[in-house]
């Protein structure tokens, strides 16, 4: 979650910087929002990845829960990457 309040904090700033015709201000957000973004959706790539494996091992292993949980962390990770 931390990441998507560093993205909206970095639009805000953006537009404020838009507003106020400060260029620096404006480039500084648009920075700090796609940095935000880029974290995020890597993140919850990385979850997804991990989750595909466990379910993986679960089903080659015929462990229910462990196919489970994999599901549930390819599913964190779908939230994630979506914001």
């Amino acid at each position: 979650m931390g990441n998507r309040i560093d993205e909206l904090q970095g639009q805000a700033k953006q537009g404020l910087g838009v507003l106020t015709r400060n260029e620096e201000m404006e480039q500084d957000g648009a920075k700090q929002a796609e940095e935000a973004r880029l974290k995020r959706e890597a993140d919850g790539a990385i979850d997804q990845a991990a989750g595909t494996v466990e379910e993986k091992v679960g089903q080659v292993t015929d462990d229910p829960e462990t196919e489970l949980e994999g599901k549930a962390r390819q599913a964190e990770g779908d939230i994630k990457r979506t914001g």
